[in-house]
């Protein structure tokens, strides 16, 4: 967009971006939470077999522990982004 369309559209298109820009960040979290979620279930599944030991980690355990763990750090980059672009559409609606 040229600056003189920036200048005719004011801030309508800025909220408009950060309004789609935050139902996406709302569905990429979600997703990544629902994730997570059968990622725990298949890890308790695992843990909770009867051939299981606790002695030690076999790989695949360790391997849906190190995905949980990404998991994680995705949603917490997922929430962070979507406080950052609530406030930034606090500031344009202000």
């Amino acid at each position: 967009m040229t600056y003189s369309q920036r200048l005719t559209h004011g801030n309508s298109s800025d909220l408009i971006y950060l309004e789609h820009q935050i139902g996406v960040t709302e569905e990429e979290l979600a997703k990544a939470e629902e994730e997570k979620t059968h990622c725990e279930l298949k890890l308790h599944q695992w843990r909770t077999k009867p051939t299981y030991s606790s002695e030690g980690c076999s790989s695949a355990e360790t391997k849906m522990m190190e995905q949980l763990v990404q998991l994680q750090t995705k949603i917490d980059n997922f929430r962070i982004r979507m406080m950052n672009l609530q406030d930034d559409l606090e500031k344009l609606g202000d």
